[in-house]
């Protein structure tokens, strides 16, 4: 036993001196990218998690995260697998043998990969992901957080929001979308101790799994461009489909923003859903939304907005009456049964989308002002050459010194019949679409793309008064 004790003594010695001699020959080296430059995806947190192991194939380098970056303490190169275990408020360290590496990696304490270069990926629970993975105690229970560069994150973002066979220019605008909405949301998960998660609530993150050579290449020749609007980065949102004509943004929650402006889409393509729901369940979602109108009698539509979404559901209970709004008919609902706001009430989708918009276009003639066409859309020429359709909901006239610029008029919903009243037992909603249809439809992204169109067009079709770079 005295024996064993010894020679534990000395090879803990051995590995110090190691630990020692590397430094002297692999100095500590600053990260390339500036400490703005990096964002935080937590991947574990607010669950019961006690230890996380953690493993890279060349080494660790222990450090810590600050403002100022990435500081490394301590090189640990040919250790392949470390655990992170939570002890009385903070993270131990050890190795996968058991042996103590460090007894308190501080509150910001993080692991990097050893070396430098792409093959250097860490992984956690069978994932690999790139930069570092920092490690925090909330609650007494383990935090894992991914550490890495805005393009890293963007790399593992691009194809599980869009998918990485669709066209380059369609990437490109998703990968600038998601950039500006990465840049704008820091901290949106201040209180977990990040910036973003990793699902839906923020932007779905798969890293290293995830990245393929077209959507890393429309993430390299985006790099750094974010939308802005007047100067400033913008509040970009997007979704799936937006049957047929895009949202306001105060039309889906509650705030007018001025370059979330819901325009006739004719680039989605159709896409059409249908659910059935009984009343039992309905009042069952009502109940979990404390609501309780009593038992479920009828369901009518109580309202469209301009693009033709419903915007009010009257729900009659023997108790009285529930009016769900906007976005909450979706999230009480349940936003993957009902899909859009773009729907009536029975089998059969019917009514139309509201026309475009209606302006007269005027041209200076020799002979004076002429009125030539009131056509709603006009065509116009993209920066590859191609005409392309474009609803005008304004239109600036520009001769000297002088402009005018006219405006559309506030487009009225659609023909539909709203008349019918589910009273039966059961709802029975018909749509088109999918998400919450404010911002780039990126069914629609990806129709321009294959027409010819660029990153420029589409984002400046789906966004108002925006500026890129």
């Amino acid at each position: 036993m005295k024996g064993s004790r010894i020679l534990a003594y000395i090879l803990k010695a051995m590995l110090l001196s190691a630990v020692i001699l590397v430094m002297a020959l692999h100095p500590i080296h600053a990260e390339a990218a500036e400490a703005s430059d990096y964002i935080k995806i937590g991947l574990k947190y607010g669950t019961n998690v006690m230890s996380q192991s953690i493993q890279s194939p060349d080494g660790f380098v222990l450090g810590s995260v600050s403002e100022n970056g990435f500081t490394e303490t301590l090189p640990l190169p040919g250790y392949q697998e470390l655990i992170a275990t939570v002890q009385d408020g903070h993270v131990e360290l050890r190795d996968s043998g058991g042996v103590l590496i460090s007894a308190d990696i501080g509150i910001n304490g993080c692991l990097m990969p050893y070396g430098e270069g792409d093959h250097c990926i860490l992984s956690v629970d069978g994932q690999r992901y790139r930069g570092g993975i920092l490690l925090k105690v909330s609650n007494n229970t383990l935090s894992v957080i991914n550490y890495l560069t805005m393009n890293e994150y963007l790399y593992g973002v691009v194809h599980r929001e869009m998918g990485q066979s669709n066209p380059l220019e369609a990437l490109k605008a998703q990968a600038i979308t998601a950039r500006t909405f990465a840049e704008v949301g820091r901290g949106r998960h201040y209180e977990n101790g990040f910036d973003l998660c990793a699902v839906t609530h923020c932007q779905v993150y798969g890293g290293c799994k995830d990245e393929y050579a077209s959507t890393t290449r429309a993430v390299d020749e985006t790099d750094g461009m974010i939308i802005r609007y007047r100067g400033e980065p913008a509040e970009v949102y997007y979704h799936k489909n937006s049957g047929g004509h895009t949202q306001n943004s105060e039309d889906e929650w509650s705030t007018r923003t001025p370059y979330l402006r819901g325009v006739p889409d004719a680039y989605s393509p159709e896409y059409t859903w249908q659910v059935t729901m009984n009343f039992d369940t309905l009042y069952q979602k009502l109940l979990q939304a404390q609501l309780d109108p009593g038992t479920v009698k009828s369901v009518a539509i109580g309202g469209r907005d301009g693009s033709g979404a419903v915007s009010s559901l009257i729900i009659q209970g023997e108790k009285g009456e529930v009016e769900l709004s906007k976005s909450r008919i979706r999230t009480v609902l349940g936003n993957s049964l009902v899909r859009s706001r773009h729907f009536v009430i029975g089998e059969n989708y019917t009514g139309n989308l509201p026309s475009g918009s209606n302006i007269k276009l005027t041209m200076l003639s020799a002979n004076g002002m002429k009125t030539v066409t009131d056509p709603g859309t006009i065509h116009v020429l993209s920066e590859r050459g191609k005409a392309q359709a474009v609803v005008v909901t304004s239109l600036s006239l520009t001769k000297g010194n002088g402009t005018v610029k006219l405006e559309a008029p506030e487009k009225e919903p659609g023909d539909f019949d709203d008349s019918i009243t589910a009273n039966r037992g059961a709802l029975i909603l018909t749509g088109r679409g999918y998400g919450h249809g404010v911002g780039m439809s990126q069914d629609g992204a990806i129709e321009m793309a294959k027409q010819g169109m660029g990153f420029m067009d589409i984002l400046n079709y789906y966004f108002t008064d925006i500026e890129v770079d």
